[in-house]
């Protein structure tokens, strides 16, 4: 399955729009005036969020919370900012983020490959576009998610800009892309 996030960026917050499989079907915005990031992930026929993303003070390290709707609370935590790797804890579930060299980010449940992301190189005018291809089974809601948190955390602003350039990570990894994994 194929995720595309398009970000916008305007001058007091950002929006995406998502679409799975070429239909839009999310939508997440930024919340307004806030000191620290809350991103909101919608369903295109909800209104309640189906995740709120809110950016915890840490010096380096990225940590969020997201909620669910159901309310429950998982924790986005960095577990190597040298190899940009990131975890969560769900239940008896361990998600593992790494980043690569370049733009592209893989994620593992279980220490099994799910799904993973490359980000455009080059953006006109507007914000960043990832394309995340993904296993049928996957919580689709918990990857955006951390797509999102990865895009706000390593994200410098670029509002006001015509064109936006990332030549992406050219440092350690932990973990190295896998470029034979195909989605189940």
């Amino acid at each position: 399955m194929e995720i595309d996030i398009n970000q916008q960026k305007i001058s007091i917050g950002d929006k995406y729009k998502i679409f799975i499989a070429g239909q839009q079907t999310y939508f997440a915005s930024r919340k307004l005036l806030s000191l620290l990031p809350v991103v909101y992930l919608y369903d295109l026929n909800d209104e309640r969020p189906r995740m709120t993303i809110k950016k915890i003070f840490s010096f380096f390290k990225a940590k969020y919370n997201i909620t669910r709707w159901d309310n429950m609370v998982i924790e986005f935590r960095t577990k190597s900012f040298w190899k940009l790797q990131y975890e969560c804890q769900i239940g008896q579930d361990t998600y593992t983020i790494y980043g690569h060299r370049g733009r592209k980010y893989s994620i593992y449940k279980n220490d099994n490959q799910i799904a993973w992301w490359d980000k455009n190189a080059v953006s006109w005018f507007a914000g960043d576009n990832y394309k995340i291809i993904v296993d049928r089974d996957a919580d689709v809601d918990l990857l955006i998610s951390f797509c999102l948190i990865v895009d706000n955390f390593s994200s410098d602003s670029h509002d006001g800009k015509m064109i936006s350039i990332d030549l992406g990570n050219i440092g350690f990894q932990a973990r190295k892309f896998d470029p034979d994994w195909q989605p189940k």
